[in-house]
């Protein structure tokens, strides 16, 4: 088969080995190339079978116009055998009912989302699609959920399978099992999961008193490499340093202490999960909320109880991003992360302070306008930085123009925190011409922030029970 654009050694081996069966799971670390791989791994069937398949890619919604640009770079398809259904229910409807009529194969692109569309996912049952990719599996890793369900169903009646993600495993192993009932119908780990559960797993919490239990799942003393065995048979996984020759990724810490104000409020969170400030109360009942409310705070601003914000003004942290970019973005470009909607503000009031260009991408922004902005990201000279969700903005997308990334605020997620910081150390960095990507992280002095930072730096998902040993029980 003629590649358009040689894949690396490590794509050639999984095309080769995913060739050979039904199904394939692509577990390449976020730049690795896995979306290329995963194209000539169906080049590879298409050509096998003498005919065009009928394909649904399902992945996150940022990511689906570039599935299309990733298949016009790699194969001869034409662009008309591609259809993005994307916007309302009605619209994607009409779009999939278009290309069936056509009597011919074509390939789709959707969201997960598509999945829970009641008409739309009937109609993906009477498609019946020959290949089904899951971009992000671990998307459907929770078994229980309505979205890991239908992609189970629908994933049952296609001939061939395949899963992607850098991520399998966010919690901890047991993210696999929907995983590879979605990839082989049960065939690695069987089709019920708490017999799956049973097999390899033991809580911890089980003699706890119900009043104070929380289960807490360990793997069972060698269940690990029985697992991995399983694994190895329909799966790759590769790391970013196992394949690529990347610059180096330099970690900073940047410290900076609370106005006092702002620790006054901080502290009578922390102690009383009560705040005043300009005669208005910041309440929080549960420990996620509470754990919110600090981070808010750190982070220079307060959530009300009467849904109004009010910031700190010239808080440290702010005044601490001010300075590096100030000092970055003459020579290079930036990402900066947050994840509170009231951050995006304050780091575009110091963007248009220093007379500095920016796009953003995150929920307030359309998705034709994220990709316009990672064109202009990667085109414009005169955009400096971009800021971003690592939800939305961390997932899929080449942001390699950046050699830096600032992490103004961050939440608990584990696979966001991952995502983001692959956006710029990735295939295409060192032939951006850096030599090294650097990842600056904010953090507050005396606040939740350094231990969430320290937890995520360990690769440790911060479930419920870590929450109460960062915030105290309520």
């Amino acid at each position: 088969m003629e590649y358009l654009i040689p894949p690396w050694q490590h794509q050639l081996r999984a095309i080769e080995l995913a060739s050979r069966l039904k199904n394939y799971a692509l577990f390449f670390e976020m730049g690795a190339g896995k979306t290329s791989t995963a194209i000539n791994i169906l080049r590879h069937k298409f050509n096998e079978r003498r005919h065009f398949m009928d394909t649904l890619i399902l992945c996150p919604p940022i990511v689906v116009d570039n599935w299309k640009r990733e298949w016009l770079a790699h194969s001869k398809v034409s662009s008309a055998n591609i259809i993005l259904l994307k916007g309302s229910q009605t619209q994607r409807l009409k779009a999939l009912k278009n290309a069936c009529a056509l009597k011919q194969g074509f390939i789709a692109v959707t969201n997960y989302e598509a999945l829970l569309m009641k008409d739309l996912y009937a109609a993906f049952l009477d498609w019946a699609p020959e290949a089904i990719v899951f971009d992000e599996s671990h998307k459907c890793k929770d078994a229980k959920a309505k979205r890991t369900k239908a992609a189970i169903e629908l994933a049952d009646r296609a001939k061939h399978r395949y899963i992607l993600s850098g991520t399998p495993v966010l919690n901890s192993p047991m993210d696999l099992f929907s995983q590879f009932r979605i990839l082989d119908g049960g065939d690695t780990f069987g089709k019920n999961f708490f017999a799956f559960r049973a097999q390899y797993f033991y809580d911890k919490n089980a003699g706890m008193p119900k009043q104070r239990y929380f289960p807490d799942w360990r793997v069972r003393p060698g269940a690990l490499e029985e697992i991995n065995s399983r694994l190895g048979a329909t799966s790759m996984r590769i790391t970013k340093e196992e394949c690529l020759d990347l610059p180096p990724l330099v970690r900073e810490t940047i410290e900076v202490e609370m106005l006092p104000e702002q620790k006054r409020v901080y502290e009578d969170m922390r102690k009383n999960l009560v705040a005043y400030l300009k005669d208005k109360a910041c309440v929080a009942q549960l420990a996620l909320t509470k754990a919110l409310r600090l981070m808010q705070i750190a982070s220079g601003f307060a959530k009300m109880d009467d849904g109004s914000e009010i910031h700190f003004d010239n808080h440290p942290k702010r005044e601490a991003l001010r300075e590096l970019l100030e000092e970055i973005t003459p020579f290079h470009k930036v990402l900066v992360w947050a994840v509170f909607k009231e951050n995006y503000q304050q780091i575009k009031d110091v963007c248009e302070e220093l007379k500095i260009g920016y796009v953003e991408v995150h929920g307030d922004i359309a998705e034709a306008r994220k990709l316009e902005a990672v064109d202009r990201l990667k085109n414009d000279p005169s955009v400096r930085v971009f800021i971003g969700h690592p939800g939305s903005g961390g997932i899929g997308i080449n942001l390699t123009a950046a050699s830096f990334s600032i992490f103004f605020s961050r939440n608990f997620s584990l696979e966001n925190d991952l995502q983001a910081e692959a956006r710029n150390h990735r295939g295409g960095s060192k032939e951006a011409g850096h030599t090294k990507i650097t990842r600056i992280d904010l953090v507050t002095q005396g606040t939740i922030e350094p231990e969430i930072l320290k937890r995520l730096a360990n690769k440790e998902q911060i479930g419920e029970s870590l929450l109460h040993d960062l915030v105290g029980e309520i």
